[in-house]
């Protein structure tokens, strides 16, 4: 049984490899096809001399590539740490706002719940102010 299992799955990867060989073929009667497959393997060749003739240039582009990326990276964090900074204030926003408007609220209401607004004395109770009308003219 394992003998036919191995059979079996050697015949599909040769199956497999020659269609793909079949349809790389296929489609290379295309002569856009063909076209780009030529330049992009041109394109590859040169690529492959310049780095077997000059491989410290090759090094130091990877050098240089490595460097920007790290450098973004240390950028990114530095953003998240900023961003993450500020969340962390505006996480004391509010009790600091509840504060404010507590002290505010305390200045203009005096110890029996009488408001002081324009200089007139109003009960705590009433839904409306009206305008002072002590104010002379």
């Amino acid at each position: 049984m394992n003998n036919y299992s191995t059979a079996t799955r050697s015949r599909f990867t040769q199956a497999l490899i020659i269609g793909a060989i079949a349809g790389a073929a296929i489609s290379l009667f295309d002569r856009g096809t063909r076209r780009s497959v030529m330049n992009s393997s041109k394109r590859y060749v040169t690529d492959v001399r310049t780095m077997v003739t000059h491989p410290n240039s090759a090094l130091d582009q990877v050098t240089e590539a490595t460097a920007k990326l790290r450098t973004t990276i240390e950028n990114i964090s530095e953003d998240i740490a900023f961003i993450t900074a500020r969340v962390e204030e505006m996480k004391d926003i509010p009790p600091q706002v509840a504060q404010m408007v507590k002290e505010t609220k305390d200045a203009f209401v005096s110890d029996n719940g009488v408001h002081h607004v324009n200089h007139g004395i109003y009960p705590a109770n009433q839904s409306s102010y009206v305008v002072s009308q002590n104010v002379q003219h």
